[in-house]
């Protein structure tokens, strides 16, 4: 992922100063360098390191790991008292989209039997996704009757990421998916996330939610 967001950085008039590998000490390969975030993609064990860069510098840091456990966690939750912190286990534009509509369907169908199935390539360490998991969360906001353990993972060749979440009423049910088909999807998501980011936030948690608003307010339908 690293590569891919260099490689499609000047088509969002970014630049990579900085590239940090995990064999780097923080923050001393940027004593000298100058940015406006910082964004990881690495591991549970790079959280760490990328928090120590971001707050070292003072400038936001996008948190894109997504097995994240209690200790990285505690450390993300201590930066957001001193920098902007927007955590996405996903950066697809079309799943922060997907999120934001999840909510409204959960609401409105809350007591709707609901599944979660998500697919990726074989290698992908975490299971579920973080990105299922995520939605579960959306799903909690109107529910409480859907765990972590009810998501169906499937690891399948070389499958870069889908999504399926199914709502099942009487005689009719409610299916919403989303298939990324290109890497690169994450790579752009990852570099317009990190615009937004950068554009004078203050400290505190973000997500990839909130980079919608600069997509404009979304349309008023009525009956």
């Amino acid at each position: 992922m690293g590569r891919i967001v260099a490689e499609l950085a000047a088509e969002h008039d970014c630049k990579v100063v900085v590239k940090v590998t995990r064999d780097d000490s923080a923050p001393s390969p940027m004593s000298e360098a100058m940015f406006d975030v910082v964004v990881d993609v690495s591991s549970r064990e790079g959280i760490h390191q990328a928090v120590g860069i971001a707050v070292a510098h003072e400038v936001p840091l996008l948190e894109c790991v997504t097995d994240v456990d209690a200790r990285a966690k505690t450390a993300l939750k201590a930066a957001e008292s001193k920098i902007p912190v927007l955590h996405a286990p996903n950066t697809a534009l079309g799943v922060a989209i997907l999120r934001v509509a999840l909510r409204s369907i959960g609401r409105l169908a809350n007591s709707w039997p609901v599944t979660i199935t998500e697919t990726h390539h074989a290698k992908k360490i975490d299971q579920p996704s973080g990105t299922a998991r995520s939605l579960v969360e959306d799903l909690r906001i109107s529910r409480n009757d859907i765990e972590d353990g009810d998501i169906i993972s499937n690891r399948v060749g070389e499958v870069v990421g889908e999504h399926e979440i199914t709502f099942f009423g009487k005689d009719e049910k409610i299916i919403i998916r989303h298939q990324a088909v290109d890497r690169r999807v994450f790579g752009h998501g990852v570099l317009r996330a990190a615009r937004w980011l950068s554009k004078g936030r203050s400290p505190g948690s973000y997500s990839i939610e909130n980079t919608l608003e600069d997509l404009g307010d979304p349309p008023v339908i009525t009956d």
